[in-house]
């Protein structure tokens, strides 16, 4: 059979068509950011971004079959990124909260978190939350615990792009107390003894927070693929590897 020269173009068009179609679908587009250790942060001496989240992710490709692009943005610029459609999904641990959900669709959480409070070391005065009224607090841009601050009255918020900043300006005498995610302030201080060593990490926890993805609120195929990807990494045990490579301990076994 013969085609016009029309013909074979325009079939050879649906046919490019076709294969970058099946090679969008099998790409997935993922943006973390770098400055939440141990969930995502930069390897100082590779340059690259690792932790628990980017193994998490890695791991979870694999599972879906797709092949990761995995970028770094600013925190605050990965939902736009996710509304705009440059990104499939966002893995920099995401609070659940009704506010984002107005705005994107959560995949299953597969960390449980809270608020803490870190002072330095020696202070008087601060010892739970309700002590930080009329303060002045640290808290890390964007965040969960900079929304918590900013309902404590008479507070005086100063923000920072990484909590460890939010922790030297602290030190630095411009601040009376840090508010921040748990597990990362515990990563901070366990990594750097010399931050340990100035400061007291409180044990009071302000809120529970649950950790998860984020995606489109209309990309419902993805949001199912992630959620099976994540319980089949907890099936087969490699979940709780990558938990204990990056926590010291197992994962909490109440979550899904």
């Amino acid at each position: 059979m013969k085609f016009s020269t029309f013909t074979r173009t325009a079939l050879a068009g649906v046919a490019a068509l076709m294969i970058c179609g099946s090679a969008a679908a099998d790409t997935w587009r993922v943006a973390t950011e770098g400055t939440f250790p141990p969930f995502e942060f930069y390897n100082s001496q590779t340059g690259e971004v690792q932790g628990f989240e980017v193994d998490l992710v890695k791991a979870m490709a694999q599972k879906m079959g797709k092949d990761l692009k995995l970028e770094t943005l600013g925190f605050d610029a990965i939902i736009p990124g996710i509304l705009s459609g440059t990104i499939d999904t966002g893995a920099a641990g995401f609070s659940i909260t009704p506010e984002r959900g107005k705005r994107v669709l959560f995949s299953i959480p597969f960390y449980k978190s809270g608020l803490t409070i870190v002072v330095p070391k020696g202070s008087t005065g601060i010892a739970d939350f309700k002590d930080l009224e009329g303060k002045r607090i640290s808290v890390q841009l964007g965040t969960t615990s900079m929304s918590y601050a900013k309902q404590i009255k008479g507070a005086k918020i100063s923000t920072f792009n990484s909590a460890g900043d939010a922790i030297l300006n602290m030190l630095a005498g411009n601040a009376d107390a840090v508010i921040n995610d748990k597990p990362v302030t515990d990563y901070i201080l366990a990594q750097n003894k010399n931050l340990a060593a100035q400061t007291t990490h409180l044990k009071p926890i302000a809120t529970a927070d649950l950790f998860a993805m984020v995606m489109a609120k209309d990309n419902t195929k993805l949001k199912g693929e992630i959620d099976k990807a994540l319980k089949d990494l907890k099936a087969d045990g490699t979940f709780n590897k990558l938990h204990e490579k990056w926590f010291g301990v197992p994962a909490d076994p109440e979550l899904p």
